[in-house]
């Protein structure tokens, strides 16, 4: 039988993307498994794989250990890193992986590096005259800049940390109470999100710019699809200058026409959900091309103005850490036994 079977790390809420990648697996007739993994047991996304296990955190150093020990049991044949803290690392490691036959979705070192460090990111920016907000350093602080200002970490995931900056007061108290921020011109307009895919080769495959409308805990919770020429040609631009594989999102403003990126994440986003529903499944466009399939561009192949509203669910655990649902009709999801130790 043909199985391709899938490790999703810290996988905690992102229900979204791995029923996004149990669909995918559906769809192509595949009889792989969701593996899901996380440090705390109790995240609900750990539910939604076929098995799930408990793992050190990041930086602990048995958590590579621990993952290859998951890999070679489960016969993982693709690694989707989640969260900033780890890209780094499975990009140092993805060669090391690929030994034991097994496929880390990430960009190469170099990218990541530019991606994580957001001071990297603007200076990446401005070496290629690409739209960035203008960016300081604490040090660089001359106090006659116009307000508003946005600080944020320089290393940080999501919108923890994050503020607008109204006056000076404001300014010197972010900037001590922030761990190595960095500071940028505020930019006004709608927000918005593209996700991308690129191949292994570094092709642009596929993309879809989403608007920002509602964000939660740094997660978009309503947004809409668009379409947008100037948005597109910058994601080639920017593509062509920084090797990028899989799937990443870039986020930006626009404002009067004008389109300005204030930030690269190279992972699967929070809002992949909305991309999903409104084009191709990444999920599926990795397994195909793991598989050896070659895959086509199909820039602008998806639903425009589709808008999406999230809600909250919650799952239940008995004594016995069985699993349900309080609506009976969302028991259906679950495969007959997902507990397992390591």
């Amino acid at each position: 039988m043909d199985e391709t079977n899938v490790l999703i790390t810290a996988a905690s809420r992102r229900v979204a993307l791995v029923r996004n990648f149990r669909r995918a697996l559906n769809t192509i007739g595949d009889n792989g498994s969701i593996i899901t993994v996380d440090n705390d047991i109790n995240s609900p996304a750990l539910f939604f794989g076929h098995k799930h296990y408990k793992v050190p955190l990041v930086r602990d150093p048995k958590y590579l250990e621990t993952i290859l020990y998951i890999v070679k049991k489960e016969k993982i044949k693709l690694i989707i890193p989640t969260i900033d803290q780890e890209l780094l690392l499975w990009a140092q490691n993805k060669h090391e992986f690929k030994k034991n036959g097994v496929h880390v979705s990430i960009s190469p070192p170099e990218t990541v590096s530019v991606c994580n460090d957001k001071w990297e990111t603007s200076r990446f920016f401005l070496k290629n005259k690409f739209p960035f907000p203008e960016t300081y350093l604490p040090e660089m602080l001359t106090y006659r800049m116009q307000f508003p200002l946005f600080i944020k970490p320089r290393q940080g995931r999501g919108s923890v940390n994050s503020y607008m900056v109204r006056t000076k007061k404001e300014l010197d108290f972010f900037v001590e109470y922030v761990n190595d921020p960095v500071i940028q011109d505020y930019l006004p307009g709608k927000e918005f999100t593209v996700d991308a895919y690129y191949s292994m080769d570094g092709e642009l495959i596929s993309l879809v710019p989403r608007y920002r409308l509602v964000i939660r805990s740094g997660v978009t919770d309503r947004g809409r699809t668009f379409k947008n020429s100037t948005v597109t040609e910058w994601i080639k631009k920017i593509g062509k200058k920084l090797k990028f594989e899989g799937v990443i999102n870039i986020q930006g403003k626009v404002f009067q026409r004008k389109v300005t990126f204030f930030e690269i994440n190279p992972r699967f986003s929070g809002g992949i959900q909305l991309s999903t529903a409104a084009g191709p499944n990444y999920a599926e466009l990795l397994i195909r091309e793991l598989k050896g399939e070659k895959l086509e561009p199909i820039l602008g192949k998806y639903t425009d103005h589709l808008f999406m509203t999230s809600y909250e669910d919650s799952l239940f655990m008995d004594s016995r850490r069985n699993v349900s649902f309080f609506y009976s009709d969302h028991n259906d999801i679950f495969p007959c036994k997902n507990k397992t130790k390591l």
